[in-house]
């Protein structure tokens, strides 16, 4: 069975949905997202790269985007275990590591908050308890069936946006962690606001301050 958003009746999809609703993202909103490893200081040295096909993604210190969560959502985690296990950072091939010293997040305000939607649909990818990949008609009609329930459910189609993703991805708009899933979003990439922080965890410490496109990242001592 697909899990994720495949789990659910067409009435838990609507009630998913419903919670999406009070997730609200405002322009103050202080949004976060995990850096991967290194990545702290690309952005200190001011790199733009184009990236390489297949290896790596491009990189531009002046921008953010992707996957994000609410700062306030995460305020119970410290340790890189912790942003792993509520985040579900243990994707395939995933850089981040449990045991992993330290782990930077990059802190910013939402500004402009038609800037990020929720992804909804469900995952694909062979699953842990399966060993084989799922059928791909099947992953089509979950996906199709969870963003229905959105749209039954009155959450603002300009807000969602209908996705497949592998697993741990789960297409409700919240993480896989069972305990603590944390509701996800994704931004549109754009310049990052003046004011963002680079922070260091476990113990929380912010280390750069981006001062804007004029000025770029400078150093906290």
């Amino acid at each position: 069975m697909i899990p994720g958003s495949g789990r659910l009746s067409d009435q838990e999809r609507e009630l998913v949905a419903r919670v999406q609703r009070v997730v609200v993202i405002e322009p103050g909103t202080i949004m976060l997202k995990v850096l991967r490893p290194g990545s702290g200081a690309r952005y200190l040295r001011h790199e733009v790269s184009p990236g390489v096909w297949g290896q790596a993604p491009p990189f531009d210190y002046r921008l953010v985007g992707g996957t994000v969560v609410r700062k306030q959502d995460c305020a119970e985690l410290r340790a890189p275990a912790d942003f792993v296990r509520a985040l579900r950072l243990d994707y395939p091939h995933s850089p981040f590591h449990s045991d992993q010293p330290a782990l930077h997040t990059l802190e910013f305000p939402a500004v402009d908050p038609a800037q990020y939607v929720t992804p909804l649909g469900a995952p694909s990818q062979p699953y842990p308890e399966q060993g084989f990949p799922p059928d791909h008609a099947e992953v089509e009609l979950v996906a199709a069936a969870m963003a229905q329930a959105a749209e039954r459910a009155g959450v603002d189609p300009n807000t969602f946006r209908r996705e497949v993703r592998p697993w741990p991805y789960t297409g409700t708009g919240l993480t896989a962690d069972p305990d603590t899933g944390v509701p996800e979003r994704w931004r549109r990439f754009g310049p990052i606001p003046a004011g963002a922080q680079i922070v260091q965890y476990p113990v929380r410490k912010t280390i750069a301050v981006y001062r804007g496109e004029a000025f770029g990242w400078g150093h906290v001592r």
